[in-house]
């Protein structure tokens, strides 16, 4: 059996220079992305090829795998390759021996090299004469030999066991595992351990420790050097109670007894040198120890746990099949993990697209229409400012005379504290400070105290209008000008705060127009009454001040003050109102062109990188199934449709009953990259009892040109007894039917709540099981709301209006579950006859986008055809959600349960249309249960109703982006 390593590792070079392959092209498409600077600031790379992961794949794609051989001793570890290799290489002896590495030559020859680096010009025993066995000379160890950097006798055979790559590498007594780690030999380690004539040393012990905690995940193969361990009689020296705890510990949960295949260890057959063996590794946790096995589960796999090779012991050397075994496994081990790492990468990477894409749709749905409120709320606050003003110029005369007079009183009477800043001046001026100076300083401080007290009844005037615009208004623009690149301008936001506080900055002074005029004739009357030049010195008293103030409160003219407070209130409101919509513009411009570049963006992620992305998954998940299960062996065909042949399998990768392999032979790229999104869409959906389970996808490289195009692509799903087309045709009841179409509903709903939209829903595509349940299946048309191109995609008669102009959203489900509906409640498969009068699907589709729907059948009741016609209705946003029609298909199954027949069923209809009860299916009409619903408080009259029926309008997690409905009423924050 050993003669079978050639192949096993021929297998392995080729599928690892298939991973390789893709290795490659996973980092040439990251580059890309990275220079086309799809997430600005972000290290792309570095976040979705980690260096840690990094290291992980190349470490098992540049290296070599190779058998590495320990041992208790030389004599244990020479006598293993020995029947290995079914010949006498090494000598059995227990000396010092150096690194020895076997390989294939044509002829038989040695050499001596420092670390597989240089060779060593050195006389060898071996090339002086010719030889069977090894010299003993040649393999001993120098004593001058530096233990980090060793020499390797390379030995070449010429043994078919060792072609194809295979190498065997028997390493010395101590130092070994350093230079592992080092990784210097550049080499995949399969460990095999000999083991000796005697129980292990302590030496043998701390140097399994050194390796298990070096090589935690690798499984190491113990084989027993002599030529058999096991004794039909047992002469253990461990006591009853010894071997019960060693068995429990060699017990691996969850494997019975029976399950067990006959080359497990038979611990009652085994001698005490056996038993010490087991008892020693056990302890040391290689032998049946769960957290020394390294598991790879895939939930989208195999429900079972899939548990890699183990370590194990073999009880004699002559059973070199089970090195076999165990090479095949580590060899697979490795595979599968570098498979693991670059299907997280990818499926990383794809998650990290799609919700970039649906980040990108939002934005170029929603920043238009935010610059669009912004605009108009703006517009609104400013005509509602500027109609303040312009109204209330009567109540703001009266509201300065009153604080005019209200400042009179204060001054004439005792109540001057507010005042003592101009009127208690301890240092009274002589005639040496002019009185033009000291009547300015008089003025400048009654009219900003006066200003004060206006600007704050005028605040209070509009803080209403403060608290209706400014929340969700400046939510909104401080989100747009997040990301916003502009210079030293004016910010929207900013302006907008000019608006709301215009009335805080109303300030009198004296040059203002209206009180020039005023201030001028009042000094030239203080001026007349100045005493001559030889009359005594005035001193400007607190008399003298107060006497002032008075006299410019009586000289201020009240509706003078008014206009000029609303003419400055209008021209700075005026002022930031253009200031608002300039950088409002500049704004709009900048997304405009930041738009269309996200735009270009979502196209290249939608159509290109996203694609090339699932099709290096598909790769990569693909030689994961292909190396652990194989490719599928199908038999019969069962199936044909417009992209692949599905045939019967009975068995396939552990799955729990018969399965069904759909082959796919993708013509060209963007079938692959369709192909590749619908494997990526099925993987990631959890298992949910109404969609069919995708089981795994192999590429079957012997069809066609292999890796690539004209491979053929095997999906490998759960199979059912029959199709929906079938079940109708042979014969359904009623009641059956209205579980089916429940079902579907279910399964429609499940997709949508992942964000995914089927466009396919048809009969062919719902299968049903024994028990006539139903699921859905064929999602070679699903896809994710954001990454809809607009492609024209599905089966005529299923295909709602808006799928011809490419622009629709996840209500062409419900369009498709009507259509179907049809089917169900007509119980039979012939084509609507509305529908069988065209001779192709061009006249088809013009007569649907001009209204034509199936015909009424005679035994469809009210009830039915009502909720056929909402959910095939022309305009999207009229048909029902779907968490509205499950009540409906509940009351309709309910009364086929009672055994009502359908004439029964419109006279029950006829005698509760008297009631004031109103039925579920006319509740589908109701705004609230319509994907374009406007959401308003429920008036008085429909207080009934609701306490009535019971259908509401539920959570609907499918619509995460609409389009044109439900999206743009509401508010942007």
């Amino acid at each position: 059996m050993v003669s079978n390593l050639p192949q096993e590792f021929r297998r392995y070079q080729r599928n690892r220079n298939q991973l390789r392959h893709i290795f490659e092209e996973t980092q040439r498409t990251l580059e890309i992305i990275k220079l086309e600077n799809f997430f600005p600031g972000e290290n792309i790379i570095e976040e979705l090829l980690p260096p840690l992961t990094l290291n992980k794949v190349t470490h098992i794609l540049d290296n070599i795998p190779a058998i590495v051989v320990f041992g208790q001793d030389n004599k244990a570890k020479a006598s293993l390759v020995n029947n290995l290799l079914s010949a006498d290489i090494l000598p059995l002896s227990n000396d010092s021996w150096r690194w020895v590495k076997l390989t294939y030559g044509q002829t038989n020859h040695v050499n001596l090299t420092l670390g597989l680096e240089y060779e060593v010009v050195e006389t060898l025993q071996a090339n002086e004469k010719s030889w069977s066995t090894l010299p003993i000379e040649d393999l001993a160890k120098s004593i001058s030999e530096d233990i980090n950097c060793p020499t390797i006798l390379e030995v070449k055979l010429n043994q078919e066991v060792l072609k194809e790559g295979v190498q065997i590498f028997v390493v010395p007594n101590n130092g070994v595992i350093k230079i592992l780690e080092k990784g210097s030999l550049k080499i995949l380690p399969i460990f095999l351990y000999a083991l000796g004539e005697q129980p292990l040393t302590e030496e043998n012990l701390e140097e399994l420790r050194d390796l298990k905690e070096t090589y935690p995940y690798n499984p190491i193969l113990f084989i027993s050097s002599l030529a058999n361990i096991s004794l039909d009689g047992t002469d253990a020296e461990l006591t009853e109670s010894e071997q019960h705890s060693l068995q429990s510990r060699l017990e691996v949960p969850g494997v019975s007894k029976e399950s067990k295949s006959d080359d497990s260890i038979n611990i009652d057959k085994m001698n005490s040198l056996g038993l010490t063996w087991l008892d020693q590794l056990s302890s040391l946790g290689f032998l049946g120890m769960e957290e020394s096995v390294e598991v790879h589960q895939l939930t989208w796999l195999v429900g079972e746990q899939y548990i890699n090779n183990s370590s194990n012991l073999v009880d004699s050397c002559k059973r070199t099949d089970r090195v076999l075994h165990f090479t095949r496994g580590c060899l697979q081990n490795y595979l599968i993990n570098a498979s693991t790492y670059l299907n997280e990468i990818h499926t990383t990477s794809l998650r990290k697209f799609i919700l970039s894409a649906f980040d990108m749709a939002r934005k170029i749905q929603i920043t238009p229409r935010r610059i669009q409120y912004a605009q108009q709320k703006e517009n609104e606050l400013y005509a509602s400012l500027m109609k303040v003003v312009n109204e209330q110029q009567l109540e703001l005369t009266e509201l300065i005379q009153c604080i005019i007079q209200e400042m009179k009183d204060d001054i004439a009477g005792s109540d001057v504290y507010r005042y003592q800043s101009i009127l208690n001046d301890d240092n009274e001026r002589e005639w040496t400070v002019t009185v033009r100076v000291a009547m300015s300083e008089v003025q400048r401080f009654v009219l900003s105290r006066l200003g004060e007290k206006v600007a704050k009844e005028l605040v209070n005037s509009v803080n209403c209008l403060r608290e209706t615009f400014v929340g969700t208004l400046q939510r909104c623009l401080i989100s747009l000008e997040n990301n916003y690149e502009h210079d030293s301008t004016l910010l929207a936001s900013d302006a907008l705060k000019q608006i709301l506080s215009a009335a805080y900055n109303i300030e009198l002074h004296n040059s203002s127009p209206s009180l020039v005029h005023s201030f001028l004739e009042r000094l030239r009357q203080l001026f007349q009454s100045l005493p001559l030049p030889w009359a005594p010195t005035p001193t400007l008293n607190i008399a003298w001040r107060r006497k002032i103030t008075i006299d410019i409160l009586n000289s201020l003219s009240a509706a003078r003050l008014a206009r000029a407070i609303s003419t400055q209130f209008r021209d700075k409101l005026k002022s930031s109102h253009d200031a608002f919509q300039t950088a409002l513009r500049s704004l709009e411009n900048y997304y405009t062109g930041k738009l269309e570049r996200t735009e270009e963006q979502r196209v290249a992620i939608r159509k290109y990188h996203a694609p090339k992305l699932a099709k290096l998954a598909l790769e990569s998940t693909s030689m994961m199934d292909a190396v652990r299960f194989g490719i599928p062996q199908y038999n019969k065909e069962i199936g044909r449709g417009q992209y692949g042949v599905v045939f019967a399998c009975n068995s396939w990768g552990g799955a729990p009953g018969p399965c069904a392999v759909k082959s796919v032979v993708p013509p060209d790229e963007r079938h692959w990259n369709d192909l590749a999104m619908e494997v990526y869409y099925t993987r990631s959906i959890p298992d949910h009892k109404r969609i069919v389970k995708l089981r795994g996808s192999v590429i079957d490289q012997s069809y066609g040109g292999g890796f690539g195009l004209g491979a053929a692509v095997l999906l490998v799903t759960d199979r059912l007894s029959r199709d929906l087309y079938c079940g109708i045709h042979t014969g359904l009841s009623w009641l059956e039917r209205t579980q089916i179409a429940i079902d579907v509903l279910e399964g429609i709903r499940y997709l949508h709540s992942q964000g995914l939209v089927h466009r396919d829903i048809k009969l062919k595509n719902v299968l049903l099981d024994m028990e006539n349940r139903a699921k859905l299946t064929d999602l070679g048309f699903c896809i994710t709301e954001a990454m809809m191109s607009g492609s024209i995609v599905g089966t005529p008669i299923h295909m709602a209006p808006e799928l011809l102009s490419g622009h629709y959203d996840s209500s062409v489900d419900v369009y498709a579950f009507g259509i179907l509906f049809w089917y169900i409640c007509a119980g039979k498969v012939r084509l609507p006859y509305a529908f069988e009068q065209f001779h192709n699907k061009e006249q088809l589709w013009t007569s649907v986008r001009k209204g034509l729907r199936p015909e009424r059948l005679s035994q469809f009741d009210e009830e039915c055809w009502i909720l056929m016609e909402q959910c095939w209705s022309g305009e999207a946003s009229k048909r029902p959600l779907l968490g509205a029609i499950q009540p409906v298909l509940e009351s309709i199954q309910q009364k086929a349960e009672r055994g009502k027949s359908l004439q029964e069923l419109d006279a029950q209809k006829l005698h509760e249309s008297s009631a004031e009860q109103i039925h579920p299916v006319l509740a589908l009409a109701e705004p609230n249960n319509q994907r374009g619903a406007v959401f308003s408080p429920l008036p008085p009259r429909r207080k009934a109703f609701r306490t009535m029926n019971p259908v509401t309008r539920p959570f609907h997690t499918t619509k995460i982006f609409q389009t044109d409905h439900i999206f743009y009423t509401a508010e942007p924050v």
